[in-house]
Formats: structure tokens, sequence, C-alpha cells
């Protein structure tokens, strides 16, 4: 994807130098790219995406958002405008669409399960808290251009979970409850979707948040279920054995109910969005039901049962205990 008359453009919109340009990473099989650059003794992040034209009022949402965010206070990066005043560009090179904006570089260090000064239960506490600080100020939050709307919460499920009828069954009745969930401020608005610790870096006692192009509207409680969930796929046990699972729930709760009130009805909520969590993962990494394989019939019992997190007392954690 990469492209002189694309990095062209883009120097020319954000008035930077080009020749401060570095490659960073391909994101999403190579459909997106990231690069650094300077301005004005700051380091900022080029992105470049390819898609279709709808995604250039959702990307412009996404930065209003952004925006709005660092103006509160919250540690994200806040979008750089191009000279023009806008949130993002788009451009056509050999008939396909690319959608560019930039924004402040993050900084910190990464998450390390192995390292105890980048896996704590600080760490935990004020993931929860930046978390809950988000949800708190969106919900005054509202959109600069009421045409630029990212999207409303849908099933992530992929379709191949109807070779599982059971699973398929569970599925379908767990979409069933959250359709019927309420939606108001308190509960309801722009939540990141994707907060894992994969996408936050460490500055001491800031949790420092970015990657929000997957943000919708859609329930905190479910904001919350997949923090937890992709901080227990990538950092439940460290290389000496020692499971997180208790910790990182109990001091991850504890920092979001410092910073937002939830109220315990929708706290309620967050093991049937775990829940569904758990069936997409199942389903992302098995295409086909097989009886000879143990760890699928596992993975089935578990999904039939309730069992969230196998050998560990947190299951169904906000279903009646504390």
């Amino acid at each position: 994807m990469k492209s002189d008359y694309l990095l062209n453009l883009a120097s020319e919109c954000f008035d930077f130098n080009k020749k401060t340009l570095q490659f960073i990473a391909d994101g999403n099989y190579t459909s997106k790219q990231f690069y650094s650059f300077d301005k004005r003794n700051q380091t900022y992040v080029l992105r470049l995406v390819k898609a279709g034209d709808n995604l250039i009022s959702q990307t412009r949402a996404e930065m209003d958002w952004l925006c709005y965010l660092a103006d509160k206070g919250i540690s994200v990066p806040p979008p750089l405008k191009t000279v023009g005043g806008e949130l993002a560009v788009s451009a056509e090179e050999n008939g396909e669409i690319y959608i560019i904006a930039a924004y402040r570089m993050a900084e910190g260090r990464p998450w390390n399960v192995n390292d105890p000064n980048l896996w704590n239960n600080k760490v935990f506490y004020n993931w929860g808290k930046v978390m809950g600080d988000m949800h708190r100020v969106t919900k005054d939050f509202k959109p600069a251009n009421e045409l630029d709307k990212r999207p409303e919460f849908a099933s992530f499920i992929n379709s191949g979970v109807k070779a599982f009828p059971s699973v398929n069954k569970i599925a379908e009745e767990l979409l069933d409850e959250i359709s019927v969930l309420p939606k108001n401020r308190d509960c309801y608005g722009l939540i990141h979707h994707d907060l894992g610790p994969s996408n936050f870096l460490i500055d001491g006692e800031q949790i420092n948040v970015f990657d929000f192009d997957d943000c919708a509207y859609a329930w905190f409680s479910f904001d919350i279920a997949a923090a937890l969930t992709f901080g227990l796929w990538f950092g439940r046990c460290n290389d000496e054995g020692y499971d997180f699972t208790n910790d990182i729930f109990k001091f991850f709760l504890a920092g979001y109910r410092s910073a937002n009130h939830l109220d315990d009805f929708n706290l309620s909520k967050i093991p049937l969005f775990l829940r569904l969590y758990q069936i997409a993962g199942f389903v992302h990494m098995n295409h086909s039901e097989n009886p000879n394989d143990d760890n699928q019939k596992e993975q089935i019992h578990n999904i039939e049962n309730q069992i969230l997190f196998t050998g560990c007392p947190v299951d169904l954690f906000y279903n009646g205990r504390k």
C-alpha cells in the first residue's frame, strides 16, 4: 500500500517534513499502515487506511471524539488537524479510496506479563480508571457533525458459529437478551471497544490509551467485558505460573468504579458480554465441529455451562458474588 503519492499528500495536508517519516507497522492484513513523523518537536502517527467512501465520515467521527476526550483531560492521543482544519482526508489512487488521519504518538512503556513493574494491581486499577473516566465524560459528548457518527453495536460473531448448533443456540439467546437492554446516557454511549493491554502504554501512574478505530456506540458494560477478555487472553499467567485473573477483575473494576458510576443492573451484565466474547473467540479458532478434538469439546462444555475461565473462582464474578 506504500505510495509516494499518498505520503506526499499527507505531508502537504498535515504540513510536516516528509523526510521525518518512518514506517511503524501494517495492520489488518495490510489494508492499514502506520508511520511516525515529527512536527514542531512532537512525534505523531500517520494512519493510512484502504477503505470505502463511507469510512471518511466514520474517521472524522473517531477523531472528533478523540478531540473531545483530550480536551476533557483523558490520556488519549489528540488528533492533528490538516492545514485546512480537517480531522481526516480521503484520496483516490488506482481506483482505491484511502483515508488519511494523524494524531499524537502515545508515550509510555508496553505491558509485560513477566515484568512486575508493568503488570500489577496498580496497572489494573489505573487501566480500569481511565476507562471509567472515558465513560463518565462521554455521557455529555455530542458529535460536532451529526452526519459523522460511529456505528452502533452489532454482533461480531461470524457465521461460522452455525457449524456448532449448541453454541449457535446460546449465541442467539445472548444476542436476544442484549437486544432489549436499556440504552441511556448512564449505560450506553461511545466506547473504545478494544481497550486491551495492547492498546495502552504505561507512563508511571498514567495509562495512555490509543487505537480508537474500532470505537462504536454500545453499552459501557460491553467495553468493560472487552477489556477484561483481552487482558485475560493475553495476560492471565506469567512464566512462573502466577494466575492474574482475580487480580485483574478486582482492581480493574475498583479503578473503573472510582471514576464512573455504573448501577448494579448494568454491572450484572458484564458476564453476559464476557460470554459473547468467549463464543466469538471460540468460533474464530474453530471452523468445524470435531468430536475427536478434546480441547474443542472442553470449550463447548464451558460455553454450555457458563464457565468463563476454567479453574478460576472469578467465573460469573458479578452474578451474585463480589
